[in-house]
């Protein structure tokens, strides 16, 4: 009989505890789902943000609570013990704690806030979002953080202009949107932390993580296909061909500095390669490893090519990239990598 009731109490605990959880984790996406509606309403996205009682929060922290009940625990002693001693030192850490209050919003109230809307980075590093500051007056120990990403602790902004870069990181490509910029401080005596949650609306863009290739014939099934790879996709050897007048934007690493240093004006050298064909990247010539895969070997085979300073194209099967070089082609490149879909067309 024993048994058989420890056994239907130990059924209705695991019961409770299997319905417990997802009661809870309905509740907790429900009360964040409509903590973000009312901040969306309050503080919409903007390019700028300047900080006042209209998006200011302050709340007592820990240890702020734990000064409150010890103020009121003194005034009911001194109240029920008729002791003027303790009921003046309860007034007194009573206006210590008003004062705190103030002084801590009035740290973060009129700074003016503005960030850059666009980040690019690799994947599995941190991405940093340039946050431009302004005020007229010093502040001090202000945080700085994304939803879920490391804080920035600034211990002390000076009057003027500043810029701080807040990071974030991502494990996988794709674009993200960081979330809202929380700005907080403890200043001065950690009695209240003075928040605020602003939107300017960010985009993260995360490149591939670069993997290096180490391509074997038995990553791609013959020898034919592996020939074709070492054709369309390895950097040649480039020849001196001719000098040509320069044009703006063209590398200054093929500036010929020696004819400058004579007199005969800006010219730039200009190779062609041996191999005479044009340099293809192509995503079904990598190694079938996962998309993923392919990808990173991708973006490192680009950055490559545009470290050699090679002109190359990109072949994504649904999307090509003419072959060019540069900077803006280079970003081009990665920025396809990025946004490719997670799954194959």
């Amino acid at each position: 009989m024993v048994l058989t009731i420890n056994s239907v109490n130990s059924t209705i605990e695991t019961t409770v505890t299997k319905l417990a959880i997802p009661i809870k984790n309905y509740l907790s996406r429900f009360v964040n789902k409509q903590f973000h509606h009312w901040l969306k309403r309050r503080i919409p996205p903007a390019r700028k943000h300047k900080l006042s009682n209209h998006n200011i929060f302050i709340m007592p922290s820990r240890f702020g609570v734990a000064y409150l009940f010890f103020v009121v625990l003194l005034f009911l002693l001194a109240t029920n013990y008729q002791n003027n001693v303790i009921m003046l030192l309860s007034y007194l850490m009573a206006s210590v704690f008003i004062t705190t209050m103030m002084q801590s919003f009035f740290n973060l109230s009129g700074l003016a806030i503005s960030a850059d809307k666009t980040a690019l980075g690799y994947a599995n590093q941190n991405i940093c979002f340039a946050i431009n500051i302004s005020s007229a007056n010093k502040r001090l120990a202000i945080n700085f953080c994304f939803d879920d990403q490391a804080v920035l602790h600034l211990p002390q902004s000076e009057p003027g202009e500043q810029t701080v870069y807040v990071c974030c990181s991502y494990p996988n490509r794709g674009v993200y949107n960081p979330g809202r910029l929380k700005v907080s401080s403890e200043y001065s005596l950690g009695l209240f932390t003075s928040w605020t949650r602003i939107d300017f609306d960010q985009q993260c863009i995360v490149y591939p993580q670069a993997m290096s290739l180490s391509y074997r014939q038995s990553d791609f099934g013959d020898a034919e296909q592996e020939n074709v790879f070492s054709q369309s996709s390895k950097p040649g050897v480039e020849d001196f061909f001719e000098l040509k007048a320069y044009l703006p934007g063209e590398p200054l690493s093929r500036l010929a500095w020696k004819q400058f240093a004579r007199g005969q004006g800006r010219l730039t050298k200009h190779y062609h390669q041996q191999q005479g064909t044009r340099c293809w990247l192509k995503l079904n010539d990598m190694p079938n490893h996962g998309l993923e895969k392919q990808l990173a070997y991708l973006c490192f085979l680009v950055s490559e090519y545009h470290r050699s300073e090679q002109v190359f194209g990109l072949d994504l099967a649904a999307e090509k990239i003419q072959p060019s070089q540069g900077e803006l082609h280079f970003k081009q490149c990665l920025m396809a990598l990025a946004i490719y879909p997670k799954s194959p067309r």
